[in-house]
């Protein structure tokens, strides 16, 4: 009997279409509508939605499109864990993290490495697998794979992270960790985090505004004090956190604003419960 962990699809036909033909050709119209954006560095991370692909995905494809046909060795995909509370940060400890495009394998020399930092980050399955307190497992991190797979040219490993406990501590010790095991060109960090949620869209905008403001200024410290005090709104605050913290260590880390939406806009009705999306590309400097 096979020893191997495989994290499996759950959130497919929800989320995103779960026919990989279907799922093909949604992915592809939005990067074919997505802008063509300059870089003045080298791609470090990408701050992207994770919403139903017909809310977020347009969202998502202004990011993803700067991907297209680059290698990637590594991409580690951090989430937050929105229904299942654990200690610390959980990194994956299984073997695969299924998708619609297929299979993708761990990149086990780098989940070992995090967690021999500090006790903070431990290999895991909470947040990854069903549990008794989430059947169908996290969706933050499935949503982001059909895009990583669909514009990258080669078959890369997978670093997944998941964590709730957004506390200066727990932040900054995933942003040195990543800091740690970071090569620039070889490794790619994804922050999977929609922004505003609530019944207020002028509200919405508002936060966004100031929440997308702080993400840019690269202040990972106090974008996190923020996020803690509700100055800042974002469901992945954390992993946004540990990105800009991490790519601070790297010289002339900046971030960039892609596109911007909320989900009132995106159904043309300005009433009721609404989210924000943005896409940020944070780069630093090449060499």
């Amino acid at each position: 009997m096979s020893d191997t962990i495989t994290r499996h699809i759950y959130w497919a036909d929800q989320f995103y279409p779960e026919d990989p033909e279907k799922l093909n050709s949604m992915i592809k119209s939005f990067l074919d509508a997505a802008p063509e954006t300059d870089l003045f560095g080298e791609i470090f991370g990408l701050v992207v939605p994770h919403a139903g692909y017909v809310y977020s995905g347009k969202t998502a494809a202004a990011a993803y499109k700067l991907l297209c046909e680059k290698n990637y060795q590594t991409v580690v995909v951090i989430g937050p864990s929105h229904a299942t509370s654990f200690p610390g940060v959980s990194v994956f400890n299984g073997d695969y993290y299924d998708s619609a495009f297929g299979p993708i394998s761990i990149d086990k020399n780098m989940t070992r490495a995090l967690a021999e930092i500090d006790p903070v980050i431990r290999l895991s399955e909470d947040g990854h697998l069903p549990s008794a307190y989430h059947e169908r497992a996290e969706h933050s991190l499935e949503v982001q794979l059909p895009f990583l797979q669909k514009v990258l040219k080669n078959e890369f490993q997978l670093v997944p992270v998941v964590f709730h406990d957004y506390s200066l501590n727990v932040c900054e010790t995933l942003a040195r960790a990543l800091a740690a095991q970071f090569r620039v060109g070889e490794t790619l960090i994804v922050a999977s985090s929609d922004l505003y949620h609530g019944q207020n869209y002028d509200e919405c905008i508002r936060m966004d505004d100031v929440t997308v403001d702080k993400i840019c200024s690269m202040d990972s410290r106090g974008f996190n004090e923020g996020i803690l005090k509700g100055r800042y709104q974002a469901c992945g605050g954390g992993p946004i956190a540990a990105l800009l913290g991490a790519a601070s260590a790297f010289s002339g880390a900046r971030a960039q604003v892609l596109s911007r939406i909320n989900s009132a806009d995106v159904v043309g009705v300005r009433r009721g419960y609404v989210v924000g999306y943005a896409s940020i590309v944070v780069t630093v400097d090449r060499g």
